[in-house]
Protein backbone atom coordinates (compact mmCIF):
# COMPACT_ATOMS: atom_id res chain seq x y z
CA UNK A 1 0.00 0.00 0.00
CA UNK A 2 1.63 3.19 -1.18
CA UNK A 3 -0.43 6.10 0.06
CA UNK A 4 -3.56 7.44 1.66
CA UNK A 5 -5.63 10.13 0.01
CA UNK A 6 -8.35 12.58 0.87
CA UNK A 7 -7.57 15.15 -1.44
CA UNK A 8 -8.71 14.56 -5.30
CA UNK A 9 -14.73 11.12 -14.82
CA UNK A 10 -14.99 10.84 -18.63
CA UNK A 11 -14.05 14.23 -20.06
CA UNK A 12 -17.31 16.16 -20.00
CA UNK A 13 -15.91 19.11 -18.04
CA UNK A 14 -12.50 20.72 -17.89
CA UNK A 15 -12.13 23.22 -15.05
CA UNK A 16 -8.70 24.76 -14.71
CA UNK A 17 -7.84 26.45 -11.39
CA UNK A 18 -8.85 29.93 -12.59
CA UNK A 19 -12.15 28.89 -14.21
CA UNK A 20 -14.27 27.30 -11.49
CA UNK A 21 -17.44 29.26 -10.82
CA UNK A 22 -17.65 27.57 -7.42
CA UNK A 23 -15.69 29.86 -5.13
CA UNK A 24 -13.21 27.56 -3.42
CA UNK A 25 -13.75 29.90 -0.47
CA UNK A 26 -17.02 28.00 0.01
CA UNK A 27 -14.95 25.04 1.14
CA UNK A 28 -15.07 25.26 4.91
CA UNK A 29 -11.86 25.12 6.98
CA UNK A 30 -12.13 22.11 9.26
CA UNK A 31 -10.37 19.39 11.19
CA UNK A 32 -11.68 15.82 11.11
CA UNK A 33 -10.73 12.58 12.81
CA UNK A 34 -11.64 9.29 11.10
CA UNK A 35 -11.62 5.75 12.47
CA UNK A 36 -10.13 3.26 10.01
CA UNK A 37 -11.16 -0.39 9.68
CA UNK A 38 -10.94 -3.23 7.19
CA UNK A 39 -13.89 -3.20 4.79
CA UNK A 40 -12.94 -6.33 2.86
CA UNK A 41 -9.84 -8.28 1.83
CA UNK A 42 -9.06 -10.81 -0.86
CA UNK A 43 -7.57 -14.00 0.64
CA UNK A 44 -4.51 -13.43 -1.55
CA UNK A 45 -3.73 -10.26 0.38
CA UNK A 46 -3.13 -12.20 3.59
CA UNK A 47 -4.73 -9.35 5.55
CA UNK A 48 -7.13 -10.37 8.30
CA UNK A 49 -7.70 -7.08 10.10
CA UNK A 50 -6.99 -3.36 10.15
CA UNK A 51 -7.26 -0.72 12.82
CA UNK A 52 -6.19 2.89 12.72
CA UNK A 53 -7.04 6.57 12.60
CA UNK A 54 -6.64 9.46 10.20
CA UNK A 55 -6.54 13.15 11.08
CA UNK A 56 -7.27 15.65 8.30
CA UNK A 57 -6.99 19.42 8.59
CA UNK A 58 -7.91 21.94 5.87
CA UNK A 59 -7.39 25.70 6.29
CA UNK A 60 -7.74 28.96 4.39
CA UNK A 61 -4.63 31.15 4.86
CA UNK A 62 -5.77 34.13 2.78
CA UNK A 63 -3.63 33.70 -0.36
CA UNK A 64 -3.58 29.91 -0.23
CA UNK A 65 -5.13 26.76 1.16
CA UNK A 66 -3.23 24.35 3.36
CA UNK A 67 -3.99 20.75 4.18
CA UNK A 68 -2.48 18.20 6.54
CA UNK A 69 -3.16 14.47 6.79
CA UNK A 70 -1.76 12.10 9.42
CA UNK A 71 -2.43 8.36 9.41
CA UNK A 72 -1.57 5.61 11.87
CA UNK A 73 -2.66 2.17 10.66
CA UNK A 74 -2.02 -1.37 11.87
CA UNK A 75 -2.57 -4.26 9.44
CA UNK A 76 -2.88 -7.83 10.76
CA UNK A 77 -1.84 -10.80 8.61
CA UNK A 78 -2.99 -14.42 8.50
CA UNK A 79 0.51 -15.64 9.37
CA UNK A 80 0.19 -13.84 12.69
CA UNK A 81 2.35 -10.83 11.99
CA UNK A 82 1.36 -7.18 11.88
CA UNK A 83 2.68 -4.04 10.23
CA UNK A 84 2.19 -0.54 11.62
CA UNK A 85 2.29 2.23 9.06
CA UNK A 86 2.47 5.94 9.76
CA UNK A 87 1.95 8.39 6.91
CA UNK A 88 1.82 12.18 6.92
CA UNK A 89 1.17 14.61 4.10
CA UNK A 90 1.11 18.40 4.07
CA UNK A 91 0.45 20.82 1.23
CA UNK A 92 0.22 24.54 0.46
CA UNK A 93 -1.75 25.57 -2.64
CA UNK A 94 -1.79 29.15 -3.95
CA UNK A 95 -5.26 30.42 -4.78
CA UNK A 96 -4.06 31.86 -8.09
CA UNK A 97 -3.15 28.33 -9.21
CA UNK A 98 0.48 29.25 -9.95
CA UNK A 99 2.30 27.36 -7.21
CA UNK A 100 1.97 24.37 -4.93
CA UNK A 101 4.20 22.87 -2.20
CA UNK A 102 4.09 19.45 -0.56
CA UNK A 103 5.89 17.02 1.73
CA UNK A 104 5.33 13.37 2.64
CA UNK A 105 6.68 11.17 5.43
CA UNK A 106 6.02 7.42 5.36
CA UNK A 107 7.35 4.85 7.84
CA UNK A 108 6.73 1.17 8.50
CA UNK A 109 7.26 -0.34 11.96
CA UNK A 110 9.20 2.77 12.92
CA UNK A 111 11.53 2.74 9.91
CA UNK A 112 11.29 5.49 7.29
CA UNK A 113 10.49 4.05 3.85
CA UNK A 114 9.73 7.21 1.85
CA UNK A 115 10.27 10.96 2.17
CA UNK A 116 9.02 13.30 -0.55
CA UNK A 117 9.33 17.09 -0.70
CA UNK A 118 8.96 19.60 -3.49
CA UNK A 119 6.97 22.24 -5.27
CA UNK A 120 5.20 22.85 -8.55
CA UNK A 121 5.11 26.15 -10.42
CA UNK A 122 3.63 27.55 -13.62
CA UNK A 123 3.97 30.90 -15.36
CA UNK A 124 0.32 31.30 -16.34
CA UNK A 125 -2.76 29.75 -14.78
CA UNK A 126 -3.81 27.81 -17.87
CA UNK A 127 -0.33 26.71 -18.87
CA UNK A 128 1.89 23.73 -18.17
CA UNK A 129 3.67 23.38 -14.84
CA UNK A 130 6.92 21.88 -13.60
CA UNK A 131 7.10 19.90 -10.37
CA UNK A 132 10.54 19.67 -8.79
CA UNK A 133 11.18 17.28 -5.92
CA UNK A 134 13.95 18.26 -3.50
CA UNK A 135 13.61 14.79 -1.97
CA UNK A 136 14.44 12.63 -3.82
CA UNK A 137 16.97 15.02 -5.32
CA UNK A 138 17.00 15.97 -8.97
CA UNK A 139 13.51 14.60 -9.67
CA UNK A 140 11.45 16.71 -12.08
CA UNK A 141 8.01 15.99 -13.51
CA UNK A 142 6.45 18.02 -16.32
CA UNK A 143 2.73 18.63 -15.87
CA UNK A 144 0.45 19.17 -18.90
CA UNK A 145 -1.76 22.20 -19.52
CA UNK A 146 -4.66 22.51 -17.12
CA UNK A 147 -3.28 20.18 -14.45
CA UNK A 148 -5.20 20.80 -11.25
CA UNK A 149 -3.87 20.89 -7.72
CA UNK A 150 -5.98 19.13 -5.04
CA UNK A 151 -8.17 21.93 -3.68
CA UNK A 152 -9.22 23.15 -7.12
CA UNK A 153 -9.92 19.57 -8.10
CA UNK A 154 -12.21 19.16 -5.10
CA UNK A 155 -13.99 22.43 -5.95
CA UNK A 156 -14.47 21.21 -9.54
CA UNK A 157 -16.00 17.93 -8.36
CA UNK A 158 -18.42 19.63 -5.99
CA UNK A 159 -19.46 22.13 -8.65
CA UNK A 160 -20.05 19.31 -11.12
CA UNK A 161 -22.31 17.58 -8.61
CA UNK A 162 -24.31 20.75 -8.03
CA UNK A 163 -24.83 20.99 -11.79
CA UNK A 164 -25.91 17.32 -11.87
CA UNK A 165 -22.93 16.38 -14.03
CA UNK A 166 -22.21 12.74 -13.33
CA UNK A 167 -18.75 12.27 -14.89
CA UNK A 168 -15.58 14.34 -14.60
CA UNK A 169 -12.05 13.63 -15.83
CA UNK A 170 -9.07 15.73 -14.76
CA UNK A 171 -5.29 15.51 -14.56
CA UNK A 172 -4.30 16.19 -10.96
CA UNK A 173 -0.97 16.61 -9.20
CA UNK A 174 -0.66 16.32 -5.40
CA UNK A 175 2.97 15.24 -4.98
CA UNK A 176 2.05 12.35 -2.67
CA UNK A 177 3.86 9.81 -4.87
CA UNK A 178 6.33 9.70 -7.74
CA UNK A 179 3.54 8.26 -9.92
CA UNK A 180 2.05 11.77 -10.20
CA UNK A 181 0.29 13.27 -12.02
CA UNK A 182 -2.85 11.14 -12.16
CA UNK A 183 -5.73 11.07 -14.59
CA UNK A 184 -8.61 10.92 -12.13
CA UNK A 185 -11.88 9.63 -13.53
CA UNK A 186 -14.77 10.43 -11.20
CA UNK A 187 -18.35 9.23 -11.15
CA UNK A 188 -20.69 11.44 -9.13
CA UNK A 189 -23.94 9.98 -7.83
CA UNK A 190 -27.21 11.85 -7.77
CA UNK A 191 -28.54 12.81 -4.32
CA UNK A 192 -31.14 10.58 -2.74
CA UNK A 193 -34.54 10.61 -4.44
CA UNK A 194 -36.05 11.95 -1.21
CA UNK A 195 -34.35 15.33 -1.62
CA UNK A 196 -34.50 18.01 -4.31
CA UNK A 197 -31.61 19.98 -2.78
CA UNK A 198 -29.01 20.54 -5.53
CA UNK A 199 -26.43 21.15 -2.77
CA UNK A 200 -26.98 17.84 -1.01
CA UNK A 201 -24.04 15.58 -0.16
CA UNK A 202 -22.98 13.35 -3.05
CA UNK A 203 -20.90 10.21 -3.25
CA UNK A 204 -17.94 10.47 -5.63
CA UNK A 205 -16.08 7.39 -6.87
CA UNK A 206 -12.61 8.16 -8.24
CA UNK A 207 -10.21 5.93 -10.17
CA UNK A 208 -6.55 7.00 -10.22
CA UNK A 209 -4.47 6.29 -13.36
CA UNK A 210 -0.84 7.49 -13.52
CA UNK A 211 -0.72 9.35 -16.84
CA UNK A 212 2.73 7.95 -17.67
CA UNK A 213 1.51 4.35 -17.27
CA UNK A 214 -0.42 2.30 -19.80
CA UNK A 215 -2.32 0.07 -17.38
CA UNK A 216 -6.00 -0.46 -18.10
CA UNK A 217 -6.79 -0.84 -14.40
CA UNK A 218 -6.46 2.07 -11.94
CA UNK A 219 -3.62 2.07 -9.43
CA UNK A 220 -6.23 2.54 -6.70
CA UNK A 221 -9.77 3.83 -6.21
CA UNK A 222 -11.33 6.16 -3.71
CA UNK A 223 -14.97 6.65 -2.77
CA UNK A 224 -15.92 9.73 -0.73
CA UNK A 225 -19.27 11.17 0.30
CA UNK A 226 -18.69 14.93 0.20
CA UNK A 227 -20.86 17.64 1.68
CA UNK A 228 -21.08 20.77 -0.51
CA UNK A 229 -18.70 22.55 1.88
CA UNK A 230 -15.95 19.99 1.16
CA UNK A 231 -16.25 17.98 4.38
CA UNK A 232 -15.98 14.21 3.82
CA UNK A 233 -18.74 12.31 5.60
CA UNK A 234 -17.48 8.85 4.64
CA UNK A 235 -14.40 7.49 2.87
CA UNK A 236 -13.52 4.14 1.34
CA UNK A 237 -10.09 3.36 -0.11
CA UNK A 238 -9.80 0.42 -2.49
CA UNK A 239 -6.28 -0.91 -3.10
CA UNK A 240 -7.41 -3.85 -5.20
CA UNK A 241 -6.63 -6.73 -2.86
CA UNK A 242 -8.20 -5.00 0.16
CA UNK A 243 -10.30 -1.96 1.09
CA UNK A 244 -10.35 0.35 4.08
CA UNK A 245 -13.40 2.10 5.53
CA UNK A 246 -13.04 5.50 7.21
CA UNK A 247 -15.84 6.88 9.37
CA UNK A 248 -15.69 10.26 11.14
CA UNK A 249 -15.34 10.31 14.91
CA UNK A 250 -15.26 14.07 15.12
CA UNK A 251 -15.53 17.00 12.71
CA UNK A 252 -14.61 20.49 13.94
CA UNK A 253 -15.29 23.59 11.85
CA UNK A 254 -12.40 26.08 12.03
CA UNK A 255 -12.57 29.84 11.80
CA UNK A 256 -11.52 31.69 8.67
CA UNK A 257 -8.66 34.20 8.80
CA UNK A 258 -9.24 37.96 8.81
CA UNK A 259 -7.48 38.68 5.52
Amino acid sequence: MKRFVISSLCAVMVLAPWQSSLAAGELVPHRALYQMSLAEANPRSGITGADGAMMYRFEDVCDAWTSETKVVLKLNYAEGGEIQTTWSFASWEAKDGLSYRFNVRHSRNGTAVEILEGQAKREVANGPATAKYSRPEDTTIELPNGTLFPTRHLAALIEAGQKNQLMVSEVVFDGASLDNPYQINALITKPKATTTDTKAARHIRMAFFPILATAEEPEFELGITYRPDGVAERIRQDFGSFSLELEPNNIEILSRPDC
